[in-house]
């Protein structure tokens, strides 16, 4: 297996949080469940058979999405087939950075998938077929930058309102309130609510709880040998049961069952949202 990462040039760094390529399907599994983030992506799959994904609570039932899809930011998981896995290329948004390249608002897309070329037309194949025939996977990565500036669709800015408060939510999920944001930017809370989950695809609450989980994933892998109580009260949940509900909403896992599933591919791959099955 091979995966490289690369941030981008300002000003999309402010609104892509990386580019990333990877080649060699994972051995042991089919399929990964990949936890939410509360983020947009796009993926273009650089073998011919289409995209594949999957409903999480019923592995009998998928949608197929050609060879380039727009994932919407998520509050529930997903699942993929790790054979497609093989030669694959994304983008993957900050908290709201798909809204300047998408015309339509985030809302719509939430814990959905749409074929890329729905949204960008032929640019899709026209990106993809560039990424087939870049020399270096750097040569990639300047494509995607490129391509980015190129489907821009709206100012690359997001409401300054939408911005402070993902930044105050990304920081510190667990201690901080919509009440206390919507006293900073002096917005109400209905129209505050609406400019979020246009720009976002989330509910300022429902964000918050998906950095809060994030929060404990980092915990968890920071840990590996994760101390439950404390893990929860720094994390804001103000008792086990409210904290394993809420993880097991968020990943169909209790947290013993993640990490059960996750430890030793995580060693491999070092990454805490995708948990083989």
């Amino acid at each position: 297996m091979f995966h490289c990462l690369h941030t981008p040039s300002a000003p999309l760094s402010q609104f892509a949080q990386c580019f990333w390529y990877w080649e060699g399907a994972p051995e042991g599994h089919t399929k990964e469940r990949l936890m939410p983030t509360g983020e947009a992506s796009v993926i273009f799959n650089l073998r011919e058979e289409p995209i594949r994904i999957y409903n999480w609570k019923n592995l009998d039932h998928w949608q197929s999405y050609g060879q380039a899809v727009f994932g919407g930011a998520r509050s529930e998981p997903f699942v993929i087939d790790t054979l497609q896995q093989e030669r694959v290329f994304g983008i993957q948004f900050r908290a709201g950075g798909s809204f300047p390249f998408f015309p339509m608002p985030a809302s719509e897309v939430t814990n959905c998938d749409v074929p890329l070329d729905y949204v960008w037309g032929s640019a899709a194949a026209a990106i993809r077929a560039q990424l087939l025939e870049a020399k270096n996977i750097s040569a990639m990565f300047a494509i995607a930058e490129d391509a980015m500036t190129r489907q821009l669709c709206r100012p690359l800015e997001l409401h300054p309102a939408v911005s402070f408060a993902a930044l105050r939510f990304g920081r510190n999920p667990h201690t901080t309130t919509v009440a206390s944001v919507l006293d900073a930017i002096g917005l109400s809370h209905r129209r505050f609510s609406q400019l979020f989950q246009d720009q976002t695809g989330l509910t300022p609450k429902a964000f918050c709880r998906v950095r809060r989980f994030q929060r404990v994933l980092r915990s968890i892998h920071a840990k590996r040998e994760p101390e439950w109580a404390r893990i929860a009260l720094d994390c804001g949940y103000y008792d086990q049961a409210h904290f394993i509900h809420d993880f097991q909403s968020f990943s169909g896992f209790t947290p013993t069952g993640y990490v059960e599933r996750f430890i030793e591919y995580d060693k491999a791959i070092g990454h805490i949202n995708h948990v083989p099955l």
